[in-house]
């Protein structure tokens, strides 16, 4: 009896175990305990209102986020104070028993992805963590842990997904960088 492996399970078991197996090979640094952090922007918001909550397409990317992360092990996710991140980073949070933290973004973003990355590094050490932001925090943030260029995301750009294991936690930390999609294109 042969397994059939649907376009759906297709398009998102096979992406994520293929970065679950390139991580494990990825060495750590001797006597490090490396965080690998999964960021993604919120999924399909409802309208251009300041603080909307995901369509029906953002809530089945939401979902389709919760299952790809099922078996990553996840130890905590992040959202920002509005609504569309929270709703997007639920479902996976619930599938990990885990609450969603709200990190606000206040003030200069680059000053907050500096700072947030630093945190991130420092209360996680040993961990997997979700962080959902917006098509302005996500590239920063992504570019403070990395410590590399990351486009700009488009308003249409909600399936990007951002892999970063670190592989050195000297005193500047170094990351490996992953990017990938999920969920429908």
């Amino acid at each position: 009896m042969h397994a059939r492996i649907t376009k759906r399970a297709w398009q998102v078991g096979f992406p994520l175990a293929l970065v679950l197996t390139s991580l494990s090979v990825i060495p750590a640094a001797a006597g490090s305990t490396p965080v690998t952090v999964i960021v993604v922007r919120h999924a399909e918001k409802i309208d251009d209102s300041r603080d909307p909550v995901l369509s029906e397409a953002g809530a089945e990317r939401a979902q389709a986020l919760a299952e790809m992360l099922e078996h990553a092990g996840l130890d905590a996710v992040y959202a920002s104070q509005y609504r569309r991140t929270r709703l997007t980073a639920e479902p996976a949070a619930e599938a990990a028993g885990l609450k969603v933290i709200v990190e606000p973004i206040e003030g200069d973003i680059g000053a907050w992805a500096q700072a947030f990355s630093a945190a991130l590094v420092q209360a996680h050490s040993g961990q997997t963590v979700l962080v959902a932001g917006h098509s302005n925090t996500v590239p920063p943030l992504v570019a403070a842990l990395c410590r590399c260029d990351v486009a700009p995301l488009e308003e249409s750009d909600y399936d990007r997904l951002y892999i970063l294991n670190m592989v050195d936690r000297g005193s500047q930390p170094r990351f490996d960088l992953i990017r990938a999609r999920y969920g429908e294109p």
